[in-house]
């Protein structure tokens, strides 16, 4: 058996690459418009290699080969650790900058072949906000194409994001819930060891990506959760308090507009710890008559995706306004359990 070490080390070999070198145009890439073409990296080691490197680790040789392509070639890895439809010219901001500074992409995106006979050439493994901002931008996509088993892209992908502000803690809990069912038999142990983290802090993405599917809907964005918001959560969920907290998510998550994380577990921890007696059963929405304004429908939640809507028949609404006004409560707030 390998040392540990050595397969760290291979998967860090892996994820080099980030080298400014020259590198050859796919003859199939678009020239975008408006693109300056960047100019040629200075003469060095690296000069005249064209988009070619060899490099052997751990036994292995790895081809590496660096081109622009048409982005619209490649897709995302259905693997990707990060949220590609969350992207926005807010969130690539500074990629946006950079390659209109530098006429284009400084760096390649790492990708491998697709080999399923669809309309794509390529997937990108790591590098999807690069990609975003290629297609955005209608730049040329740089890339460095790999042979890589679904492992070594997990591997890679985590080696290159680790440490990243701009991916969430929950884009990576996400991530490394799925890995540990695909790559390593649902054991936590080996999956810490491979990833040469303590158990203890794996435990704590998995806690949050784990989180009861309602709390996730009713946060605004769940790029804002974080491990420690879960950790504070989790205990909560068990025993007399999980009702509680779960009926309050169930309420957050009807409401139009869904409150930050840090509002949202704030909120759910009081739940917890207020006696269900005293928190009013807030109304989601009324309706009155058209022709006095005299409220004749409410509408409440009520249990877990349950709803009660109460119709005062002395209100002076006629059946018509009535049935139209419970209609759109429904359509707007039933939520049955699948």
């Amino acid at each position: 058996m390998a040392a540990k070490g050595s397969t760290g080390e291979m998967f860090k070999a892996l994820a080099r690459g980030t080298e400014k070198i020259a590198e050859p145009v796919d003859p199939g890439g678009s020239a975008p418009t408006g693109q300056t073409p960047a100019a040629a990296p200075s003469a060095g080691i690296l000069a005249g290699r064209e988009g070619a490197i060899w490099e052997v680790s751990s036994g292995k040789k790895i081809t590496r080969v660096v081109r622009r392509v048409n982005p619209d070639r490649c897709r995302i890895w259905v693997r990707h650790n990060r949220r590609y439809d969350l992207l926005s010219p807010e969130s690539c901001a500074d990629l946006i900058e950079g390659f209109r500074q530098q006429g284009g992409q400084e760096f390649p995106a790492v990708v491998r072949r697709v080999t399923d006979g669809g309309p794509y050439e390529y997937e990108v493994i790591s590098g999807a906000r690069r990609h975003w901002t290629a297609r955005f931008l209608k730049y040329d996509f740089l890339i460095e194409e790999r042979d890589l088993t679904d492992l070594e892209a997990f591997r890679l992908s985590d080696i290159e994001n680790r440490h990243r502000e701009d991916l969430s803690d929950y884009e990576r809990a996400v991530d490394y819930l799925q890995a540990l069912n695909l790559y390593f038999d649902g054991s936590q142990k080996q999956m810490a060891m491979n990833l040469e983290r303590s158990e203890g802090w794996l435990s704590r993405y998995l806690d949050l990506a784990r989180l009861d599917p309602v709390i996730v809907d009713a946060v605004r964005d769940v790029r804002e959760m974080t491990v420690n918001q879960a950790r504070v959560i989790k205990p909560l969920l068990n025993g007399k308090t999980r009702g509680l907290v779960i009926e309050r998510a169930t309420e957050l998550a009807a409401l139009p507009e869904k409150p930050a994380a840090a509002d949202l577990f704030r909120v759910l921890t009081s739940a917890a710890a207020e006696p269900k007696a005293a928190r009013p059963n807030t109304p989601l929405e009324t309706a009155a008559t058209k022709e006095t304004g005299k409220v004749f429908a409410v509408a409440r939640r009520h249990g877990r995706g349950g709803l009660i809507i109460q119709v005062d028949g002395n209100s002076g609404a006629g059946k018509e306004e009535a049935v139209a006004a419970v209609t759109a409560m429904m359509e707007r707030y039933y939520a049955p359990s699948k």
